[in-house]
C-alpha cells in the first residue's frame, strides 16, 4: 500500500519512510540554521552605539593605545629629522598620523566623559575623577624627567640645573600650564628637535577646557530639565561653530589658540553627542565605508572644509571600530589602561634615544621607543595611575559624598 505525502513523494517501505523523515529533519535544520543566520546579520546590521557603551562590551582601550602608538610614531620623523622633518600624511591630508590620532582621543574622551558625568555623584565627583585621571601621572612623570635629566643627561652645572628658575619653571608649564616646548638647562640641547622634553602635553590643556565646558554644559541642560535626545540641541550649534572656525582657520600649521580650541572641541563634542544619542546611533559597515569615501572626495577637491569632515569621520570609524572584538587584548586594555602613560612619557623616551644613539633611523626610534614607553606606561598604571583612581571613594567619603549616581544623572541616563 503506497503513502501518498502532500509534497508529492511516494513512499513504498518502511526504508523509504525513514529515508524521507531523515531528510526532513535536515531540511528543517537547515532552514533554522538559514533563520539563525538571518536573525544574527538582521542583528548586527540594527545595532545602535548603545549596545556597546559599557566598557566590557567595546575595544575603545584598545583604539586608544593604537592611537597612543600612532603619536610616538609620528614624533620618530621630528625626533630624527628635526622640526623641518614632514610626516607621510601630513602631506596629503594636512594633519600628521599624530593629529589624527589626538582627534581619536578626544572622541573617545567626550563619549566616556559624558558617561561619566551621568554615572557621576555630582559636580565634586565628576571634577575630582578627572583630575585623578590627569594630574598624578603627569606629576610624576615630570618629576621624573627632571630626576634623569639631572643625574645623568644635563649639560648644565649642578648650581644651574637643580633651581627654582630651572625645575621650579619645568614643572609648573609641564604640569599646570601644559606648555609646548618645556625644556630643562643642558637636556636634549643638541637633538634635532632641541631641548623640548615633553611636546604632547600641550594637547591636555584643551582635553581639561573641554571638561570644564562639559561640566558646565551638563549642568546647563539639568537645570533647563532637558532630557533624551533635547539635549543634542544646544549641542548641533557648538558643534557647527566649531567646524565654521576649523574652516575659515585655513591651514593647521598656521592655526591660533582658538583655532585649535575649535578643532579639539569639535571632536569632543562629537563624542558627547554620541553618547547622547547612542541609542539612535547605528553602527554599520556601510556607514564606515560612506565616511570613508567622503573623506577621499574632499581630500581631492582639497578645500579647507576637509578638516571637519576628516575629525567627523575620524570620530566614526573609532567608536566603529571600537564596537569590534578583540579578545584577550579587550579584556587586559579594558582593566589595565597604557594609552595615557604611553603618550605622556613616549617623547621623552626618543629625545632620549636620539641623545644615546644619534644616527639611528626614523623607525628604530619608533619601534625601540614604543616598547620603552608602553613598559613606563605599564609601571605609571599599576604604581600610580591605578593607585590614584582608588583613591575617589575614600576622598568622597571624607567630604560626605556617596560615589554613586546622583538622582539628576539617573534622570537623564534613564531618558536618554
Amino acid at each position: 500500500m503506497r503513502t501518498h505525502l502532500s509534497i508529492g513523494m511516494e513512499l513504498t517501505t518502511d526504508a523509504d519512510t525513514r529515508r524521507f523523515q531523515h531528510l526532513q529533519m535536515l531540511e528543517t535544520l537547515q532552514v533554522r540554521k538559514v533563520q539563525r543566520g538571518r536573525e544574527a546579520t538582521f542583528d548586527m546590521q540594527s545595532k545602535t552605539l548603545s549596545a556597546f557603551s559599557e566598557k566590557n562590551a567595546n575595544s575603545y582601550a584598545v583604539i586608544r593605545l593604537a592611537a597612543a602608538i600612532a603619536v610616538i610614531v609620528t614624533h620618530a620623523f621630528g625626533v630624527v629629522g628635526g622640526w623641518a622633518a614632514v610626516e607621510p600624511l601630513a602631506e596629503s591630508t594636512g594633519w600628521s598620523l599624530a593629529a589624527h590620532a589626538v582627534h581619536v582621543f578626544f572622541v573617545l574622551s567626550g563619549f566616556m566623559v559624558a558617561a561619566s558625568w551621568e554615572r557621576s555623584a555630582g559636580w565634586i565627583d565628576f571634577v575630582l575623577a578627572r583630575m585623578l585621571r590627569v594630574f598624578p601621572a603627569l606629576i610624576v612623570v615630570n618629576i621624573t624627567i627632571v630626576l634623569i635629566g639631572g643625574l645623568w643627561l644635563t649639560t648644565a652645572t649642578p648650581g644651574v640645573f637643580w633651581t627654582f628658575e630651572n625645575i621650579g619653571v619645568f614643572m609648573t608649564k609641564a604640569t599646570l600650564l601644559f606648555s609646548v616646548g618645556v625644556s630643562l638647562d643642558g637636556v636634549f640641547t643638541d637633538n634635532p628637535m632641541g631641548g623640548s622634553a615633553n611636546i604632547p602635553i600641550w594637547t591636555i590643556r584643551f582635553e581639561v577646557i573641554c571638561y570644564a565646558t562639559l561640566l558646565v554644559f551638563m549642568s546647563m541642560l539639568a537645570a533647563l530639565g532637558l532630557r533624551g535626545l533635547a539635549r543634542l540641541i544646544p549641542v548641533v550649534p557648538v558643534l557647527g561653530l566649531c567646524a565654521v572656525a576649523i574652516t575659515i582657520s585655513g591651514d593647521p600649521e598656521r592655526f591660533s589658540f582658538a583655532a585649535q580650541l575649535a578643532r579639539f572641541m569639535l571632536a569632543f563634542y562629537i563624542g558627547v553627542a554620541c553618547w547622547i544619542a547612542r541609542e539612535f546611533v547605528p553602527i554599520r559597515r556601510d556607514f564606515a565605508l560612506a565616511f570613508a569615501v567622503l573623506t577621499v572626495a574632499v581630500l581631492m577637491i582639497d578645500q579647507p572644509i576637509r578638516y571637519p569632515v576628516m575629525i567627523a569621520a575620524t570620530a566614526y570609524w573609532s567608536l566603529w571600530l571600537g564596537t569590534f572584538p578583540m579578545g584577550r587584548l579587550q579584556r587586559w586594555t579594558a582593566h589595565t589602561d597604557l594609552s595615557y602613560g604611553a603618550y605622556i612619557t613616549g617623547f621623552f623616551i626618543q629625545q632620549w634615544l636620539v641623545y644615546a644613539v644619534p644616527d639611528m633611523t626614523v623607525a628604530q626610534n619608533a619601534s625601540i621607543a614604543t616598547v620603552l614607553a608602553l613598559g613606563a606606561a605599564w609601571v605609571s598604571w599599576t604604581f600610580v595611575e591605578k593607585p590614584a583612581l582608588r583613591l575617589r571613594n575614600p576622598i568622597l567619603s571624607r567630604m560626605g559624598l556617596v560615589a554613586q549616581p546622583s538622582r539628576r544623572a539617573l534622570k537623564t541616563a534613564e531618558a536618554t
